[in-house]
């Protein structure tokens, strides 16, 4: 079993949310975190807080939809601590007007973020990783990206559920240099984000949202579960608020 004491990670998405929630867990169990955001006072907040408790942790600025910046981001992980062996993509979201309403730039960008930017990660990650004789990988997707029901956000659903095949078809990868890639797939989690939608809901769109959310720590115990367990690679966790999460078989079918 792997331990995440000295162990060098990055978490996308850090800022705030489950990003922020796991950037602590695992500088608390001694891993140095680099603090990857586009929000650089949330990321502050969150690299101050791990090094008041002695933890070791430094921001970098990344917009995950950006080559470049993914590039930058894992070379400075190299470059401030000495290697990469833990990657959380977790840095995601859309904005409305969804799709086929929104215009392609903001529909785009949606697919670019969530998509894109955990191809890119695990792009420039693996590289890294290889020098230092493998890696673990962690995808958060989404229950949005699972199913065959209408959803409100198309363009997030598609590229949730592109996450989710991507991470199924890279189980290869164990084999051939170490590093396992899994995903995660919540439903509702009670975050910053979230209740901000929330807040914007109208009465009815409220009484849709399920009377018991996920917490950040919840998924929190999921990916350090996938980074420590060395049997698990291309797995796909789901896990509908409310109910307990599972693994979907390798096997299943559509």
């Amino acid at each position: 079993m792997v331990k995440l004491g000295e162990k060098i990670a990055i978490v996308t998405g850090a800022g705030a949310g489950i990003g922020r929630a796991v950037a602590l867990r695992m500088a608390r169990e001694g891993a140095a975190v680099v603090v990857a955001d586009v929000d650089e006072d949330a990321a502050d907040s969150v690299v101050g807080e791990i090094r008041s408790e002695g933890g070791s942790a430094a921001f970098v600025f990344a917009d995950v939809a950006s080559e470049g910046e993914v590039e930058k981001m894992v070379a400075f992980a190299e470059s401030e601590f000495g290697g990469l062996d833990v990657l959380v993509n977790n840095a995601g979201g859309v904005e409305e007007p969804y799709f086929p309403e929104g215009e392609p730039e903001r529909w785009g960008r949606a697919i670019a973020l969530n998509l894109c930017g955990v191809m890119l990660g695990v792009h420039f990650g693996v590289r890294a990783m290889k020098k230092c004789g493998g890696g673990a990988i962690v995808n958060i997707s989404s229950m949005g990206g699972i199913g065959f029901q209408p959803y409100d956000k198309p363009e997030y659903g598609a590229a949730k559920a592109g996450v989710v095949r991507l991470t199924a078809s890279l189980a290869t990868l164990q084999e051939q240099l170490g590093v396992r890639v899994n995903c995660i797939c919540p439903g509702w989690v009670d975050t910053p984000a979230s209740r901000r939608g929330r807040a914007e809901m109208t009465p009815e769109e409220k009484k849709l949202v399920p009377p018991i959310l996920l917490q950040p720590e919840e998924i929190v115990d999921a990916v350090v579960m996938f980074v420590e367990d060395e049997t698990m690679a291309g797995r796909v966790m789901i896990w509908p608020e409310g109910e307990p999460w599972r693994i979907v078989p390798v096997d299943a079918q559509c």
